[in-house]
């Protein structure tokens, strides 16, 4: 690997245009180009090699893995990938010295990238170990071979580490299944719904009836599109609601998923994020993330695979049925969470936009879509997200559209919801 930092941008920005393409030889040219001095940058904060490695190891998958992100025009390479270094060896630093993130999150002025890489110039590169170049290979080409496996039932990739040839035949059949409803949806379903739905805007027969039973959700989430996403701060928003308890009934249950307006007492139940299994297993894990195999997931999920019983997934693809293969698996959802905390929430990553629902009183409760991304959020200290209204209730409703009807109606809800807070 060569020895210095390249002091003409153009190998790094041709370096990661070649990994916006998915060309494994652009990772190994910036492999080339950089590993030596951010493993020496590393080392000059954390002081131990097998931590600094893991650090520059998720540096370079990250850069990797957002370089369609990077903009030339807007910041030079190098204070880019070490921007990614900062935000990298900002976590490390605070596990290290046992300091919870701090609220909003924002990494030291010593950690930015154009310090970092200035530092690094004075630095004595420091040649990564073969075993980091293993890593870092095996990493790469899991991601290229993901394309080649089974997706899952709602067409996502798998992590190939995790998956296991056992998970094939169900997951294709789940594919095939998932496939043909969403078929029969697309080309009877969604016809009808927006058929109705264009009725109730331009108030004609049909449309009262629409309005009456609940509106459907895809029809209005397509009319408004972006006008439903809202912008909190996440450690406001602290109730979330169980779908079981608002509405006891099955066939209720199944109905509301596809309304946008809501009747009843569904918003009168109290559940806590804090108490949801999902913040407690992103808590867990965060606080542990120097050594995963100390969390109490760990614990849990190693106990299961003794018991003979692995956590298997054909929804995601994933069998942990290997101590290796839990630890991967943790090893993922921290590297979810370096990429969350260097570049922010992105709205558009995930299967699901992060669902809430708006309450009788204009208050945002958050549904069960996305909760583990809300967690990552809370508990990197997330100045901001974006959440997307999937309901309301209608008594919120009829406050705001007062005598409207149809696309009226429509936009004075519209308008309404900015103004709703967390509950």
């Amino acid at each position: 690997m060569s020895a210095r930092l390249p002091e003409n941008p153009a190998p790094l920005t041709q370096a990661l245009d070649a990994c916006r393409h998915r060309d494994p030889e652009g990772f190994h040219r910036l492999r080339q180009a950089v590993a030596p001095a951010m493993l020496a940058t590393a080392l000059h904060f954390v002081q131990d090699v097998r931590q600094s490695e893991d650090v520059v190891h998720d540096t370079l998958l990250l850069a990797w893995l957002n370089a369609g992100r990077f903009a030339a025009d807007d910041l030079p390479p190098g204070s880019w990938l070490f921007t990614i270094l900062g935000s990298r060896l900002h976590s490390q630093l605070e596990a290290l010295a046992g300091r919870p993130p701090s609220a909003p999150r924002a990494v030291p002025t010593g950690l930015q990238g154009q310090a970092l890489w200035t530092l690094a110039h004075g630095l004595e590169p420091r040649p990564p170990s073969a075993s980091l170049g293993d890593r870092l290979t095996e990493s790469l080409l899991a991601r290229l071979a993901a394309p080649q496996l089974p997706r899952t039932p709602t067409g996502e990739l798998v992590h190939p580490p995790l998956y296991d040839a056992r998970l094939r035949r169900k997951m294709l059949t789940s594919r095939l299944a998932y496939q043909a409803k969403e078929g029969f949806k697309r080309r009877l379903g969604r016809p009808l719904e927006e058929w109705a739905f264009r009725r109730w805007l331009a108030q004609r027969s049909v449309g009262q009836w629409l309005e009456a039973q609940g509106l459907p959700r895809r029809s209005v989430e397509a009319a408004l599109g972006d006008r439903l996403d809202l912008e909190v701060n996440p450690g406001r928003l602290v109730r979330c609601m169980s779908y079981p308890d608002a509405f006891p009934d099955r066939t209720e249950r199944r109905k509301a998923s596809n309304l946008f307006l809501w009747s009843g007492d569904w918003d009168l139940p109290h559940h806590s994020l804090a108490d949801s299994s999902r913040t407690r297993f992103i808590q867990d894990l965060w606080t542990h993330r120097l050594e995963p195999s100390r969390s109490e997931t760990f614990r849990r999920l190693e106990q299961q695979r003794e018991q003979g019983r692995p956590l298997r997934s054909h929804h995601k693809g994933m069998l942990l049925d290997s101590r290796e293969r839990i630890l991967e698996y943790l090893r993922l959802y921290l590297l979810y969470m370096e990429n969350m905390a260097c570049f922010g929430f992105d709205k558009h990553e995930g299967k699901d936009r992060l669902g809430v629902t708006i309450d009788r009183h204009g208050r945002i409760i958050k549904t069960n879509k996305g909760l583990h991304r809300l967690a990552m959020a809370q508990v990197l200290g997330l100045s901001e997200i974006t959440v997307r209204v999937r309901s309301v209730h209608r008594q919120w409703w009829q406050r705001h559209a007062g005598d409207a009807k149809g696309r009226d109606a429509l936009e004075r809800v519209a308008q309404a919801l900015p103004e709703c807070v967390p509950a």
